[in-house]
């Protein structure tokens, strides 16, 4: 499609190297493909600028950047870990010291004692000298106790140190009315000295601003373009629902809830929100109480992707497990948010099924070190497979050798709001669904009849209603093969939806043909 330099210029960034983010991806492409002018921006992994040319002739530039403030945030915290009263008890030179007067001290006993068996040393020198060494015999000894006697005291100090830090990593995290997003999350004014100059020369009609990260860069950089009397339109891609994100590592609640002040300082500067459920739309604009619902762009695959691309060896032939015997798929982050655990638990009740994990970012995580533990104490290590995943465009046919695929995450309000990207993968790869009662993916199988819902972290429930879709596959495989719901749910749709916000926007680029323009 014509990319025409007249046309309406679209600065999409996100805080990632965007490779493997394909809502981003998809979007810059299908604005691309539509006839805008886009740039996508995002930062580079090797520390090295890059560039290439996506879908749509949209050029991908990431840009390397050193995280100053987040840097410093760590080393400040490390500095009050480490500070001790003892401290100066425990260097080892003072051991060493001690060591080596003590030497000193019995090699000139040694010395005395011969010189006096041969004369050559008198009595009285003899006597003097040993009072002498006596002394400083003494003198290292106590020093020797007292560093004895410090040691102790320094490892009594590190003990309580520990135990009132380990204390306040659970209490201090949890208090989120406390939370202030510029102390907690720094690396938020980080992202703006790795952008604001590239924005600023790019001169953008719109900035697009993927997730949380850099709302608040987009509408400074528009309010910059303000004082040089130009006006720049402001998107936020809410990815998420922030304040209800999932707990698990270093994202606490603390954590969470200042990302979610950052998010509620700047969106009420933005132009336009979209983001990815209904649900999400909603809660967004009763929260914040935005001037109309945020458009609903669900991250969901090409229609293309069911054919298209070269022969993909899928998941059953990789293990190698013949096609008679029953396949569960899980394809996704492994955190103890996503109930993978849920899964390999209800195993036992299911004694023909085989399970394979296709483990985001690879198998050679802790996460997953973890769930193989557990499989293995509840005798299924057999039947549980873990694979690194595929290629993006890859995974729709890669998961097509599998009868069903899961959905097991915990309870959180950014999960009961979401409509995940396995969700359509599967759906489009041919699999019924079996997932957690999030209120939202409960509707959504409701309404189309793909698959079965079981209460959140019951493994009985989820064998039970695996146990129901694998005794009527053939019934729920026909459902989710409806083009109806493929058409509905397909990227193509959602391409048509985020080019209807940029429409009212910014107007339609010159020689745009929306309809004629693929996904």
């Amino acid at each position: 499609m014509s990319n025409e330099a007249g046309n309406p210029h679209v600065v999409m960034f996100v805080a990632n190297d965007v490779s493997n983010d394909t809502r981003v991806l998809k979007e810059a492409g299908a604005l691309g493909q539509a006839g805008y002018r886009v740039t996508l921006l995002g930062v580079s992994a090797t520390g090295e600028t890059t560039t290439e040319t996506i879908d749509g002739g949209v050029p991908l530039t990431r840009i390397p950047g050193r995280f100053v403030l987040r840097d410093e945030r760590t080393r400040r915290r490390s500095a009050r870990r480490g500070r001790r009263l003892f401290k100066a008890w425990i260097a080892p030179a003072r051991k060493a010291r001690i060591a080596a007067r003590l030497a000193d001290l019995k090699a000139e006993s040694g010395r005395a004692a011969a010189g006096r068996r041969a004369r050559t040393i008198g009595s009285l020198s003899y006597q003097r000298g040993r009072a002498v060494r006596v002394l400083k015999y003494r003198r290292w000894q106590v020093e020797s106790k007292a560093l004895s006697l410090g040691r102790r005291v320094t490892s009594f100090e590190a003990r309580k140190v520990a135990e009132v830090w380990r204390w306040w990593d659970g209490w201090w995290p949890a208090r989120q009315q406390l939370a202030s997003w510029r102390s907690v999350v720094p690396e938020a004014y980080d992202y703006e000295a790795i952008f604001a100059d590239v924005l600023d020369r790019l001169r953008p009609d719109v900035l697009h601003a993927h997730d949380m990260h850099v709302i608040g860069v987009a509408t400074r950089a528009a309010g910059r373009a303000a004082l040089r009397g130009r006006t720049v339109k402001v998107v936020y891609d809410a990815h998420e629902y922030v304040a209800g994100l999932s707990q698990y590592g270093g994202r606490t609640p603390r954590m969470i809830a200042a990302w979610a002040q950052h998010e509620r300082e700047y969106i009420g500067s933005v132009d336009r929100v979209i983001t990815v459920s209904p649900a999400i739309a909603r809660r967004l604009h009763q929260q914040y109480r935005l001037d109309r619902e945020p458009a609903v762009v669900i991250n969901s695959p090409r229609l293309e992707t069911l054919c298209s691309g070269s022969e993909v060896v899928d998941v059953r032939t990789t293990i190698g497990l013949p096609g008679d015997v029953p396949l569960l798929v899980y394809s996704g982050g492994i955190t103890r948010a996503r109930g993978v655990e849920t899964a390999i638990a209800a195993l036992p009740r299911l004694p023909e099924a085989h399970l394979a994990v296709v483990c985001v970012p690879h198998t050679r995580t802790r996460p997953v070190d973890e769930l193989r533990k557990l499989a293995a104490r509840v005798g299924v290590e057999d039947r549980v497979h873990y694979l690194d995943p595929v290629p993006t465009g890859e995974v729709v046919r890669f998961l097509r050798g599998a009868d069903v695929g899961l959905i097991p995450i915990l309870r959180y309000p950014s999960h009961e709001m979401a409509l995940p990207n396995k969700l359509f993968e599967y759906t489009f790869a041919g699999l019924p669904v079996v997932t957690s009662d999030m209120p939202t993916l409960e509707e959504f199988v409701g309404k189309t009849g793909i698959g079965e819902v079981f209460v959140a972290e019951d493994a009985d429930a989820l064998a039970a209603a695996t146990g129901r879709v694998l005794a009527d596959l053939a019934t729920y495989r026909e459902r989710v093969q409806d083009p109806g719901v493929r058409n509905e749910m397909s990227w193509e749709t959602q391409a048509v939806h985020l080019r209807d916000v940029y429409a009212e926007l910014v107007g339609l680029p010159v020689h745009s043909d929306r309809s004629a323009v693929p996904g």
